[in-house]
């Protein structure tokens, strides 16, 4: 070979499989809601499509807030999904809409729609109200039917058919397909009628026909299609939704793709995934799935129920002993109670609401997964300790490096119920000296996420973080999450 030719071959000799590019694919989004589909009933069903999606991707099951917050009904549940923010912003409380702050918080249709004018968008719904109060904006097309009015086993029919249409021949890069008919046999005939599941056999077929179009389409090949699939609530046995019972307050979420979070996702989640995929930046309260924070609490190892009679056995809900690094010390004076709560406690949404429902435990919608709880209110319920002492208790992190900083970034999500003379404070102590209170709780705050900047003396090395909840005997209580010193 001569030299000329071997300097011809020799920069594609260099060229190995790891250099070539893979084509940046073209990132699709479809969301359908199913109202009123428990997700227990929707895995149990003849629901093939439902369970293909599952195999492709991942599921869970997750709570909505309840009373406290907001009903469990279909206002609350798609504004939430829908703008990716807890009523407590959103402010829709229940099916009126009234005095709703819609107007501050978009739809992730209308986010998309805003910041790349060039997507297409499309939304088909036969609850009409979703369109004229969630989605009045933001759509390119929006198909509209009055289920109400026409009855939802047509309209469905319909929906489904123009949303066919619309994904197998539009460049349809964001769109959300409602369906409505599982809600009304729910509200008909209860969630564990025949009635409910053969309306989930219905849903379940279309839910099929939307991802054949979508796999029909000429560019498939060549897109990214993220599909979710969720509900807005859930529904009782004997039929209906509003209140704050575990199967009222089941929804779902289910997605494709290759996230495998530890930790359920929540449904702020739907339209924070939607937004990533489409590479559009937005602050919402949900996290892309599969992007939410380490939370240290997560790890505990929980058990079934010792004291508390209203938890099924075999719900795994609670524990005292604590994460690597973390302590609990509960004062020498403060009497014996209800085991479960004998001051701080590990546990989870599930455990917790279940103990005493409807007293606002449900609202604590910002916490996941396992978080800290003080109960005084349940300590109590157990021989009255409260007459004989009170409830006293400090949960305290690891110690944390702060050699060289001058401040520090405590955040941790709250969930506070103040009553008569309870007090709770965070405080940090800095190489194991006296601890400074940086933060008192003394009025109600509920779901909060809570942002302090700490001072650090000069010269400290390490800091440790406090939450202490005491002089408190049958009062209320206060959960901690997703603890972080930054």
């Amino acid at each position: 070979m001569t030299r000329a030719a071997l300097a011809l071959l020799l920069p594609l000799l260099l060229i190995t499989p790891a250099a070539v590019a893979e084509p940046v694919k073209t990132p699709k989004v479809l969301v359908i809601g199913l109202d009123g589909a428990r997700y227990d009933k929707l895995l149990a069903a003849d629901t093939p499509h439902v369970h293909a999606l599952l195999d492709r991707g991942y599921g869970a099951r997750s709570a909505l807030y309840g009373s406290g917050m907001a009903q469990t009904s279909s206002g609350p549940g798609w504004s939430t999904i829908l703008t990716g923010v807890w009523p407590d912003k959103h402010k829709v409380k229940d099916n009126s809409f009234t005095g709703n702050a819609l107007a501050s918080y978009p739809s992730w249709l209308e986010r998309a729609n805003t910041a790349k004018p060039a997507l297409s968008t499309y939304a088909a719904v036969d609850w009409k109200p979703i369109s004229d109060q969630i989605l009045r904006t933001g759509q390119d097309r929006k198909y509209v039917l009055d289920g109400d009015t026409a009855g939802y086993t047509g309209s469905d029919e319909k929906i489904t058919a123009d949303a066919e249409q619309h994904l197998r021949t539009n460049a349809a890069d964001a769109s959300f397909v409602y369906l409505g008919q599982i809600d009304i046999a729910g509200h008909n005939y209860g969630a564990d009628s025949s009635q409910y599941a053969a309306a989930m056999r219905t849903n379940d077929a279309q839910v099929g026909r939307l991802i054949s179009a979508v796999e029909s389409r000429p560019e498939y090949a060549a897109e990214d299609w993220l599909i979710m699939l969720t509900t807005d609530h859930g529904h009782t046995a004997a039929g209906g939704h509003g209140g704050d019972s575990p199967e009222e307050r089941m929804t779902f979420v289910i997605s494709t793709g290759a996230a495998r979070p530890a930790v359920a996702p929540k449904l702020v989640d739907v339209a924070a995934t939607a937004l990533r995929h489409l590479g559009v930046p937005a602050t919402v309260d949900g996290y892309p799935i599969g992007s939410a924070p380490a939370d240290p609490f997560d790890s505990a190892t929980l058990k079934p129920r010792q004291d508390e009679t209203g938890v099924p056995t075999s719900v795994l809900g609670w524990t005292h002993q604590a994460p690597a690094g973390w302590t609990v010390t509960t004062a020498a004076s403060m009497p014996q109670g209800v085991a479960e709560w004998q001051g701080w406690s590990f546990t989870t949404d599930d455990f917790w609401t279940r103990t005493a429902p409807s007293q606002q435990r449900e609202a604590n919608v910002r916490a996941r997964g396992v978080f800290a709880v003080a109960d005084p209110d349940e300590w109590d319920d157990k021989g009255s300790p409260s007459s004989t002492g009170k409830f006293d208790s400090t949960l305290t992190s690891p110690a944390h490096d702060v050699t060289g900083k001058s401040s520090v970034r405590l955040e941790y999500v709250s969930h506070y119920r103040q009553e008569g003379a309870q007090r709770g404070t965070v405080s940090v102590s800095f190489d194991g000296g006296p601890a400074q209170v940086v933060r008192t709780h003394d009025a109600d705050g509920l779901a909060q996420q809570i942002s302090l900047t700490v001072a650090v003396p000069p010269g400290a090395r390490t800091a440790k973080v406090s939450w202490r909840l005491f002089d408190a005997g049958n009062n209320w209580y206060w959960a901690v999450d997703a603890p972080r010193l930054s």
